[in-house]
């Protein structure tokens, strides 16, 4: 066997005072440091556990193998109006807040 056998009680607890109060300040130190990073990388895990991943869909537009090129640069205006339309929607939205916001300072 490795280890004695306890005797008394009463015995290890002394000796384990004594073992504890026998510790310098940089062993304290450390064993703070050893917990403290335990009981992080422990929360760390149980947190990542109960937390749902954002999923993100994403869309993807198929086309005809045999679309001529005068479809393409049509698509490409459709696409662009659309795309500059938002924009416009956008940069409004922002001038609006900067309206509302031009008072203050």
């Amino acid at each position: 066997m490795f280890l004695p056998t306890p005797r008394n009680i009463a015995a290890s607890a002394r000796d384990l005072r004594v073992f504890l109060t026998t510790r310098e300040r940089h062993e304290w130190l450390f064993a703070g440091l050893a917990v403290a990073i335990t009981v992080f990388i422990l929360f760390a895990f149980w947190h990542d556990s109960r937390v749902e991943p954002m999923q993100e869909i994403v869309f993807v537009q198929s086309w005809p193998a045999n679309r001529t090129d005068a479809e393409i640069i049509a698509e490409q205006k459709k696409d662009r109006i659309a795309r500059d339309r938002a924009e416009a929607a956008r940069r409004a939205s922002f001038q609006k807040v900067q309206k509302a916001t031009t008072g203050w300072l």
